[in-house]
């Protein structure tokens, strides 16, 4: 009889092992990005050109005005070289605003980064004391983002408010004394010429042209110097009552005269 085969024993198949757990990265801190000081908008010197080309534009025109009043240029001139000014005068302004509006726009820019750059340094702390920053990584950020604070406050920022500060100050170069001295002859020009249209010596055509912007100059130029006004108007107040308390014989005149040269003194210093 033949042999028997004996069975085929088919070895075991291993048990497969329970998938690993998912592995967690170690947690990771994104370095700050440095944001690079762009330039300036517009540079000190070209907002001191163009201020001074609007205060030089404002006494041109009282200067014209004057002439034109005396009868030294003709009316077609006057009106042509009036015309052009008051078109320069007009750019210059525009110009000022529109720069104000970018800076201030620069301005706000830095200002967002700024509590950008606080709320990062916070947050760089907390992740440094709990350990997932070590004291290495956290130096080097945290020097990083302070170096950058340091720019924008004391560099771009403090900049761009001098810039805004002097666009807004117009006709800053001119002391009080002088910008009175600018209403004056402009109010004198604005009685000369309506007494020349009653006269005929103007047409009211000219005279309507130019009187509602020599109305709008004078506010301006008053605005500048209204609180100047009120102090002199103040201090000579007290200055007539000063002479009537003299002349009441309240004072001698040793105390009058101590007190009229402080409150005159007051007054020089109020427009110098």
């Amino acid at each position: 009889m033949p042999e028997a085969t004996p069975p085929t024993i088919k070895p075991s198949q291993p048990t497969p092992l329970p998938p690993l757990p998912p592995t967690i990265p170690p947690p990771t801190y994104t370095s700050p990005s440095i944001v690079t000081p762009q330039p300036p908008v517009a540079t000190k010197d070209e907002i001191a050109s163009l201020m001074s080309g609007i205060e030089a534009l404002y006494e041109r025109k009282i200067t014209l005005l004057e002439l034109y009043r005396s009868g030294e240029v003709s009316e077609g001139v006057f009106r042509k070289l009036y015309n052009e000014y008051d078109g320069k005068l007009g750019s210059f302004l525009k110009a000022r605003e529109t720069k104000v509006g970018e800076l201030k726009d620069k301005l706000e820019e830095k200002n967002k980064r700024l509590s950008e750059i606080s709320m990062k340094l916070e947050e760089l702390e907390v992740r440094h004391k709990v350990g997932e920053v070590d004291s290495t990584i956290y130096t080097q950020q945290a020097d990083s983002l302070r170096a950058e604070e340091r720019e924008l406050t004391m560099v771009s920022s403090k900049t761009l408010k001098t810039n805004i500060s002097s666009l807004e100050n117009l006709l800053s170069g001119k002391r009080p004394n002088q910008i009175r001295d600018l209403e004056n002859k402009l109010k004198a020009c604005l009685s000369d010429l309506q007494k020349l249209v009653a006269e005929g010596k103007v047409t009211e055509e000219t005279f309507k042209t130019v009187k509602p912007d020599i109305e709008k100059t004078l506010a301006f130029f008053d605005s500048l110097i209204k609180e100047n006004k009120e102090k002199d108007r103040n201090l000579r107040e007290q200055l007539e009552t000063l002479q009537t308390r003299y002349k009441l014989s309240e004072l001698s005149v040793e105390e009058y005269e101590r007190r009229k040269r402080e409150l005159q003194t007051e007054i020089d210093k109020i427009w110098a």
